[in-house]
Parts: C-alpha cells; structure tokens; sequence
C-alpha cells in the first residue's frame, strides 16, 4: 500500500495530554512538601541567629562603654509587677508601660533573676540586706526574666526569700535593651540616669557595697 502523502497519526498530544492530565505521583509531593519545610525552617534559623547576633551586639555595645567608663545611659524600666504586693516607688511608677530609670535623689541598684537561677537564690539575701541598709539613698529594683520565667514561679520566690524591694517582669526587648546575657546580672545606675558599673553574674555583699558607696561619692561631689 501506498502511504506516499498520507499523514501518520500524531501520537504525541494524546501523550501530552495524558500526562497533562495525570496526578502528580506521591513521591513528588512528598519532596514539594520536604522542599517547603526545609525553606520555613531556614527561614526561622536564619531569624533566630540575627535576632542572638543582635542580643550579642546590644550586651557587647552596653558593656563596653561600662567598661571603659563611659557612663552609657540607663535604658528604660518596665513597670508590670511581679505581685501587688511588690510595690514601686513614687518615682518610677509612670502611665506608660516603661519609666526613665535615674531620680534625682537615689541612686538605682538593677538586678537581672529568674526563679530558677541557682546563683539569683544565693544573691536574693544580699539585695534584700543593701535595700534596707541604704534606705533612702539607694532603691534596689529586680528585673524578672518575664517571658523564660512564670509569674507563679517569681511571686513564690519573692515570698521564700522575703523580699520586700521592688520586682516588676521583663520581656525580650527590656533583656535586650539592657544587654542581658544570662542571670543574674546587676547593674548601678547613678542620679543622673547613667550606669556606672556593672556585674556579670552573682555579686556579692562587698562588692556591691563598694559599687554603691563609689556611686554616692561621685554623687556628692567626692573625688
């Protein structure tokens, strides 16, 4: 027979549209769907690491102007407290949800705790004992770890170690701002809103005596 001329049948778009038409097979959804995960998760680490780069930039920053005695400004205080029972001073109580820290006549002693730190347990008796001692020229305020730390948790510790200075709970951003590595860490703050020394885990009674009594000589003109 004579095919000269005459068109053969055209496969191809019959196969076209079959697999136009067909699922797609369940190994390749599964890898779509491994694909988008992984793409999320990335995501979400490469956050995660700015976010830690950042913290670590703020601590560097604030730190080392401490250090080299540069007086850096205070930053600002929160004012949600960990009980009503722990009440503020006139001064730091503000409408907004942070106060300036710094007052005119006092000078400001911030300790960083959480619950759960062993170390904040051993310095909670040293804190109390300054607050008392220094009345009315030094208010001793205690930051809680907030969010890494539960309201229940910082009341039930605030009562076993009977505290009666402030405590009042703070986020990320206030951990942040104050470059807070780790707990506890406590810093002096003199009247004029600026920090003038710092410590970098648990201090104690003489240290943190000889902090202050520097802060108060300064504060009174002395050399």
């Amino acid at each position: 027979m004579d095919t000269a001329g005459t068109a053969l049948p055209d496969a191809t778009p019959e196969s076209s549209r079959a697999r136009e038409g067909a699922p797609m097979p369940p190994g390749s959804r599964w890898a779509n769907l491994a694909w988008i995960v992984s793409s999320v998760v990335l995501v979400v680490l490469v956050v995660a690491i700015w976010m830690r780069v950042s913290d670590g930039r703020a601590s560097a920053d604030l730190t080392n102007a401490i250090i080299k005695g540069d007086r850096p400004a205070a930053p600002a205080l929160p004012t949600d407290p960990v009980s009503s029972g722990t009440g503020l001073p006139d001064w730091y109580r503000a409408s907004g949800d942070h106060q300036a820290a710094g007052d005119d006549n006092q000078v400001l002693v911030v300790n960083w705790w959480a619950s759960w730190c062993g170390p904040c347990k051993d310095e909670a008796p040293v804190l109390e004992d300054v607050a008392k001692d220094y009345d009315g020229r030094v208010v001793v305020v205690g930051l809680n770890a907030g969010a890494e730390d539960l309201r229940s948790d910082a009341r039930e510790f605030a009562k076993e170690h009977e505290i009666t200075f402030p405590l009042v709970r703070g986020d990320r951003n206030d951990k942040s701002a104050w470059g807070v590595t780790g707990y506890p860490e406590t810093f002096v703050v003199g009247t004029d809103g600026h920090i003038s020394s710092y410590v970098n885990g648990p201090v104690d009674s003489r240290t943190l005596r000889a902090m202050l009594d520097d802060e108060l000589d300064q504060d009174r003109g002395g050399a």
